[in-house]
């Protein structure tokens, strides 16, 4: 894992494959995250994968 240095990656963990984000995300459930999901980012830059929260259903 990377910290990436774009501005739209920053803060965020960069994961090289899905299988390493997924790997990642279920570590952070395992700890108590919850609604998380593994994205591909979208700054071309960056082209790695990210963990980031889903958003919440709507009421």
């Amino acid at each position: 894992m990377i910290r990436t240095k774009g501005r739209a990656c920053t803060g965020k963990r960069r994961h090289d494959t899905r299988d390493e984000a997924e790997e990642h995300r279920d570590r952070l459930i395992a700890r108590g995250a919850v609604r998380l999901a593994a994205y591909p980012c979208r700054n071309r830059t960056c082209g790695g994968w990210h963990v980031g929260h889903l958003p919440k259903p709507r009421t």
